[in-house]
């Protein structure tokens, strides 16, 4: 189920690093960037700009000469992610480090021609970019499998898609590892980082942005990566869910300490979310199969107003603590716990320990059953 998301560090970076490429020598200071521009605009402007911190800021301003080329240097302590914006037509993104780059670009549209070279880090960027390319084409081809078999109403055929696609991606995902360790300690290792999923690889990724901050230590790229990535171990399966305290519907403080001693689902919903709702009757049957056997759950509402919150929870039957400070995206909580959508949840040990992270559908089921047994207590 789709989440409703929330721009983030990490997000941000993911999508300012499309196809981006890296290095790691870091012995030179300065680095020349030249090109050719092949159907230059009559409007706008190229411009250089610097990608740190999850920010983008523009450093120059660079000019064609007769022959539609240009030439600019730059100096840096270690590898970092630029881009140049072709008249706000084109974007191309490098990685600035000691070897000289050429680049040869469209200039008139998005997906026009664009070769950038000059790097190791590019040839790792290009087979990126040729695993992107064909991966969209194999989910756009199972797409297409998938809604003709829905057309005509095929329920075993769909459920064979599905497994088969999910068994692609695991496939995938292993051979992209394998991509990864050839990459490292290159920065085109981030970029190679959106094909995994902080819930199930974390500690893959985590690794990685270690590696990657411990060969270029003066790089402020890898140092916010993995800055990133210490922050998301907070909230790790295995880590001890940060403790917080908020007032439920009678106003009365309820702290998640109070729920050590059992299993316990944090669901972070709202009332205005869609996906949340959609969810909660999964939640509701999950709570009376497995609530006479331990099983708790507390509610985090990000709503804004009071009366949609209770009105949700009396018409979804949530019949279970729920906690709000009606601050919506505001609430202090959703930084420390780094929730970048919701519905986002976490299901904690006895002890408080996240044992899980999202299980929604049938993949909840299947984890409490795991936990307590098939069938609820008599």
């Amino acid at each position: 189920m789709r989440n409703i998301l929330k721009n983030s560090a990490i997000a941000l970076v993911a999508s300012l690093l499309m196809f981006s490429c890296g290095s790691s020598n870091e012995d030179k200071a300065g680095t020349t960037i030249s090109g050719t521009v092949e159907n230059p605009q009559d409007q706008g402007v190229i411009t250089l700009a610097k990608i740190s911190a999850g920010k983008r800021e523009v450093l120059d301003t660079l000019y064609l000469d007769a022959n539609n080329t240009f030439e600019t240097t730059v100096e840096t302590q270690g590898p970092e992610f630029y881009q140049l914006n072709f008249f706000n037509a084109q974007v191309a993104t490098l990685i600035v480090d000691s070897e000289d780059l050429e680049v040869i670009a469209d200039g008139s549209s998005r997906n026009g021609k664009l070769e950038i070279s000059g790097s190791k880090d590019m040839e790792y960027m290009e087979q990126l970019q040729d695993i992107m390319k064909k991966q969209n084409e194999e989910v756009q081809k199972i797409n297409q499998e998938f809604m003709a078999a829905r057309n005509a109403k095929d329920d075993e055929k769909m459920k064979n898609i599905q497994d088969d696609f999910l068994l692609m991606q695991e496939k995938k995902k292993e051979d992209i590892k394998k991509k990864v360790e050839e990459m490292l300690p290159s920065l085109a290792a981030i970029q190679a980082m959106n094909f995994f999923n902080p819930n199930d690889d974390f500690q893959f990724m985590k690794d990685v942005a270690d590696r990657i901050a411990e060969a270029h230590p003066n790089s402020e790229m890898a140092s916010f990566y993995k800055k990133q990535m210490d922050e998301m171990a907070k909230i790790s399966v295995g880590a001890q869910a940060p403790n917080f305290t908020m007032p439920n519907t009678e106003g009365e403080e309820v702290s998640l300490s109070d729920f050590k001693g059992d299993y316990v689902l944090v669901d972070f919903w709202a009332a205005w979310c869609k996906p949340c709702r959609a969810e909660n009757p999964n939640i509701v049957e999950a709570y009376n199969k497995y609530k006479d056997q331990g099983f708790q759950i507390l509610g985090v509402s990000l709503d804004k107003k009071r009366e949609d919150w209770l009105k949700a929870i009396e018409q979804d039957n949530l019949d279970w603590t729920q906690v709000s400070e009606l601050k919506y995206w505001q609430t202090p909580i959703v930084q420390e716990y780094k929730i970048n959508g919701i519905p986002f949840s976490l299901l904690l040990d006895p002890e408080g320990k996240i044992v899980a992270k999202n299980l929604r559908g049938e993949r909840l089921h299947e984890k409490l059953a795991e936990i307590y047994g098939d069938k609820p207590a008599s």
